[in-house]
């Protein structure tokens, strides 16, 4: 007993006081993370965070931690590729072994057997409203309320359906990296982009991320800046790109643009590029998942790091019980707080995901709001209020009863 407490102790001190003001490096050494390689991280509407692995699925609601594995739950395989979440805090995690959906407690596996998707390695998920795009081995796979849409070989122009990665702008416009080139898709063409036909670098494209009307691409020799006028490419020699290998592109809320690379991480504002020195010796970048207290979570190969540059806000804090910043009282009073003036969407939608109703979608001003929602249009049944500011989502369940 003496030796336990003795351990639990050093784990505290390591996990909690060992860490810089501005990094929190964990691993498999200092927490219960079961790997130090994190292939995706997320965190759901009810602030519990959600780490893919190799060694399975890593769930942490603030006080317990949870591992799924295809050993303790429905879980397809144990190599986690991406985890994303849609408007009703469903999570969609996309393994080597097909797709899996956890509502709730409740875990729904989708699969070439039993749906229509081609392939079972799901290595992207993008989710817009209700659609929702998969980057698969053999193409991509549109699901909607109305159908499931295949784009590969057989459907489309697309040489290469070997998806390495995925983006959909605001046009629904589809860009897909592959090992051949970048895919342009819309409903009118298909073009393919490559070092052949055009100023992409390398046509192995590792990873994409739409920035404003902006697409950056990076590929094995350098980060492209696609813009409507003209194409910027980035390299060792005229950036502070530490490698011309790109591994992972994400953005921040300050729409500063964050590059992964094999040898560290850097940012950039605009074209201007600043290097971010995260460890000693720079690795691997995998994943960067930036969180809505902008906590930039940053994947290596040696441990989870969690950078901020206005100090890290551990998550050893976040709370599931924390009071809420959007309420539905007795089915009809919609009450909200904002901590500054921000524009704000309300919207009501079905069981089926389907848009019901725009409640409101204007700037407000800061401070505590409160109205009365009349039911009367709606029929009995259960619906969906769908809270959303620039920074902040929040969704409730409304019942009606006539």
């Amino acid at each position: 007993m003496k030796r336990t407490l003795t351990i639990l102790l050093l784990f505290i001190y390591l996990f909690v006081f060992s860490q810089s003001e501005n990094i929190r490096i964990y691993n498999s050494l200092n927490s219960p993370l079961p790997n130090n390689k994190i292939t995706s991280t997320i965190i759901d509407k009810e602030n519990k965070i959600f780490f893919g692995s190799h060694e399975g699925l890593i769930v942490f609601d603030g006080t317990n931690w949870k591992k799924y594995t295809t050993k303790n739950s429905l879980i397809p395989s144990n190599k986690i590729l991406t985890i994303s979440v849609d408007n009703f805090n469903n999570k969609w995690v996309g393994t080597t072994n097909g797709l899996l959906i956890i509502k709730g407690d409740n875990f729904k596996v989708i699969n070439k057997k039993n749906s229509k998707i081609p392939s079972n390695k799901i290595r992207k998920i993008i989710i817009k409203g209700s659609k929702k795009y998969l980057a698969t081995e053999k193409g991509v796979v549109i699901v909607s309320l109305q159908d499931t849409l295949i784009i590969n070989k057989n459907t489309k122009n697309i040489l290469d359906d070997n998806i390495i990665s995925l983006e959909v702008d605001e046009k629904e416009n589809i860009w897909m990296g592959t090992n051949s080139g970048l895919f342009f898709l819309n409903k009118k063409e298909v073009k393919l982009y490559n070092k052949e036909n055009s100023n992409l670098p390398d046509n192995h494209i590792w990873t994409l991320k739409i920035e404003k009307e902006n697409i950056w691409v990076g590929t094995k020799k350098g980060l492209l800046k696609i813009s409507e006028t003209e194409w910027t490419l980035f390299n060792k020699k005229n950036s502070v790109l530490p490698s011309n290998i790109i591994t992972n592109i994400t953005q921040d809320e300050y729409n500063r643009v964050w590059v992964g690379t094999t040898n560290g991480i850097v940012f950039f504002d605009g074209d201007k590029g600043e290097n971010c020195k995260i460890q000693k010796k720079h690795k691997t970048i995998f994943s960067v998942y930036i969180d809505k207290n902008d906590n930039k979570w940053i994947s290596t190969g040696e441990a989870l790091i969690v950078l901020n540059e206005q100090g890290v806000i551990d998550f050893t804090n976040i709370k599931t019980n924390k009071t809420s910043y959007f309420n539905v009282l007795n089915n009809t009073e919609i009450e909200y707080f904002l901590p500054s003036s921000t524009r704000v969407e309300i919207k009501i939608f079905n069981n089926q995901e389907e848009l019901i109703e725009t409640v409101l979608e204007e700037r407000m001003l800061k401070g505590k709001h409160h109205f009365y929602y009349n039911t009367d249009s709606l029929i009995t049944g259960s619906y969906f209020c769908r809270f959303k500011t620039e920074k902040l989502s929040d969704t409730k369940k409304i019942i009606v009863m006539k």
